[in-house]
């Protein structure tokens, strides 16, 4: 019946219970829910609504006048070419990049009596294309707030969902700092693609990751402990209870972690060698789950904000190739425009959103001249909040603060080709097996030297 098959979990009390009060009397119809993944038992916990920004009107510039009156009405409605749902969706995909690992967009709100919302089954589907048992919160003046289990099919539905408020007061940061040493084929445009060349990286990366040992400390100066990827245990059996953040060390030979995506047979083509800075973050909401599983999401995340830096820059480096090539003569293509041998990536200014006591750290790339104040800017926009009131990371957080300090000169002075730190002569066909191998010999070989224990093992 509908009750065995109710969704269960939480959500966010600190910021879920005035919700209604803070949007309420505003133009706000329609937000993304922001929580954890579907549990093996099937929880959510929900942390945070974004509100959908409105639509550009249909000469792409400014808002649709005037705003729709009713969430059925917005949930209908298109600006030009563009329907709302295909606008949330790509709001979602952008909610997507900016959370910390563990967090994804989960489902939506509405502002809606609880009937009304009962009635938006079928024009919930196409703005819940992608999300894994979307969960539905629907929001009737100031402090009704009723959840709801969205399922598609050929009878779209709503039914309750048993999701209850909570304090999440044990929540726990994984966070981690690492140099990545890059090596990217610097073929043209049109020989290697920016999806082609970031998937690569992307997989020999996380290859690499996988391959290394990982320290935790849950403070400054206290001894590492590796982490144990085949214990079961969980977080509470291995973190303590007042600990707020783990730190996370994957350990590895030189200064940064080696990336060479292996060519194609017999591919001689030079590479360009490409540091990078990285900070990540991942949030674990309940210390009965596994340690494993977060260390998984830290992982991943890792992977996933190097590999968007890196596409961003590439796209960049392809416009402005391609604006400053020679113009094809008449009748003829346009020349491939070469790749410049050193790409600007950017960095990743962390901050949390006002009404969050969590360690929700969230991330958007800045250009080289850009200051905090304009990712700022932009995490207000994407996650409906003002500018004004996010709360910057702290320093051991903060990519420019460290960057700064440890490596000068990194966004101030742009090293020119002759110092050699634009590119390398590099073969892409570097197996990457021998660097797994030397890493974890080397990390072996650190833990037994500090006298690391096991996590997990005790």
């Amino acid at each position: 019946g509908v009750a065995a098959m109710s969704k269960k979990g939480t959500y966010n009390a600190a910021f879920f219970n005035d919700f209604g009060s803070r949007i309420h009397g505003t133009s706000i119809l329609f937000g993304v829910l922001l929580g954890t993944p579907p549990g093996a038992d099937g929880t959510r916990d929900i942390l945070y609504a974004a509100p959908t920004p409105p639509q550009p009107g249909d000469d792409g510039e400014g808002e649709r006048h005037p705003p729709e009156k009713t969430v059925a009405g917005l949930l209908k409605s298109r600006s030009g070419p563009t329907s709302f749902a295909d606008w949330a969706v790509e709001h979602a995909a952008q909610l997507r990049k900016l959370v910390p690992a563990g967090l994804e967009p989960c489902g939506c709100f509405v502002v809606a009596r609880e009937q009304e919302a009962k009635e938006l089954a079928m024009l919930l589907v196409p703005v819940l294309r992608g999300v894994e048992e979307p969960i539905v919160m629907s929001i009737d003046g100031a402090r009704s707030v009723t959840c709801w289990q969205h399922s598609g099919g050929a009878k779209p539905a709503l039914r309750p969902a048993q999701m209850k408020a909570d304090s999440h007061k044990d929540a726990l940061l994984l966070w981690t700092a690492a140099h990545l040493d890059m090596y990217i084929p610097c073929g043209d445009a049109k020989e290697r693609s920016s999806d082609h060349i970031v998937r690569a990286v992307e997989a020999d990366l996380a290859m690499r990751l996988e391959g290394c040992l990982l320290g935790l400390s849950v403070r400054d100066g206290a001894p590492l402990e590796i982490a144990d990827f085949s214990s079961e245990r969980t977080v509470s059996a291995l973190v303590p209870k007042d600990a707020k953040e783990l730190h996370c060390e994957f350990l590895h030979l030189g200064t940064a972690i080696t990336v060479a995506p292996p060519g194609k047979e017999g591919d001689s083509e030079q590479c360009l060698r490409q540091r990078c800075f990285v900070v990540a973050t991942a949030i674990m909401v309940r210390r009965g789950a596994e340690l494993r599983d977060g260390l998984k999401q830290l992982r991943a995340g890792l992977v996933a904000t190097a590999a968007e830096r890196l596409r961003l820059a590439i796209e960049d480096a392809d416009d402005a190739a391609a604006a400053a090539a020679a113009p094809a003569e008449a009748g003829k293509p346009a020349p491939p425009a070469a790749r410049p041998s050193l790409l600007q990536l950017p960095w990743r200014a962390l901050a949390r959103p006002p009404a969050v006591d969590l360690p929700m750290w969230c991330g958007d790339y800045c250009l080289p001249d850009e200051d905090r104040a304009a990712a700022h800017e932009r995490l207000a926009e994407l996650l409906g909040a003002p500018a004004e009131a996010f709360e910057a990371a702290p320093e051991h957080l903060d990519e420019r603060v460290r960057l700064d300090r440890d490596c000068p000169g990194t966004y101030t002075t742009a090293p020119s080709d002759a110092e050699g730190l634009g590119k390398a002569a590099h073969k892409s066909g570097v197996s990457g097996a021998p660097f797994i191998c030397a890493a974890v010999v080397a990390g072996l070989a650190v833990a037994a030297a500090l006298g690391l224990r096991i996590a997990g093992s005790v």
